[in-house]
Formats: structure tokens, C-alpha cells, sequence
């Protein structure tokens, strides 16, 4: 088992691991825990400790960036920045909410603005 099928076997039990450092700290319902999982733990703790410190990193940066809306590349989609993954969803602009397409305008403006 590798450390990520570690970490995402755990949070399917509601089990919460917490990096600090060298230090991993383990939040568990009763019985979440098997004596084989307690020992993958201690297998792949550093692969855990940087696998969290990792994703805190990167929702660090998509916090930093928030929720973007902008025009798509392609003349009738809209890209959305999820700042919880950091990854950039295109959605046709006919099945966004009309809030949604007016960001998408103003940014558009905005730019367009800047060059001139």
C-alpha cells in the first residue's frame, strides 16, 4: 500500500491526520484503526507527513487565488478556478447562474481596459 492509498483509506474511515513537523497526529473514531493499517502508519508516516503538508501547501495557494471566472478560450465556455482543488473547470456559459456569466464579462472588460 502505498502512502496516498494510506491517507485516502483513512479519510474513508473518518480518520483525521494532522502533520506537525516530524510529528503525525491521528484523530480516529474506535475501531477505525486496524493493526494492519497501525502498522502501514508507522510504515509510511514521512510519506503521510508530506503528503499533508503537500496539500497545505496547495490550498494555501488556491486560497491565495479564491474563486476566478473568466471566458474560456472557446467563444461559449467559462472557466472556474476551484480554489479548494486549484484546478480550472470550463462550463458552458448557458448552464451558469447569470452571476457567474456577469463576472465572466467584467473580467473580460477589465482586461480589455488594461491593453487599451
Amino acid at each position: 500500500m502505498s502512502a496516498q492509498a494510506l491517507l485516502e483509506e483513512l479519510r474513508r474511515r473518518d480518520v483525521i491526520l494532522q502533520a506537525a513537523g516530524s510529528l503525525l497526529h491521528v484523530d480516529a473514531p474506535v475501531g477505525a484503526v486496524t493493526e494492519e493499517l497501525r502498522t502501514a502508519l508507522v510504515e509510511h508516516k514521512q510519506g503521510l507527513i508530506e503528503l499533508l503538508e503537500w496539500e497545505r501547501c496547495k490550498l494555501a495557494v488556491a486560497d491565495r487565488r479564491g474563486l476566478l471566472i473568466r471566458w474560456s478560450e472557446y467563444p461559449t465556455w467559462i472557466k472556474i478556478h476551484d480554489p479548494l482543488s486549484g484546478e480550472w473547470h470550463e462550463v458552458r456559459a448557458e448552464e451558469c447562474l447569470p452571476g457567474v456569466v456577469q463576472t465572466a464579462d467584467k473580467y473580460l472588460r477589465h482586461v480589455e481596459a488594461e491593453r487599451n
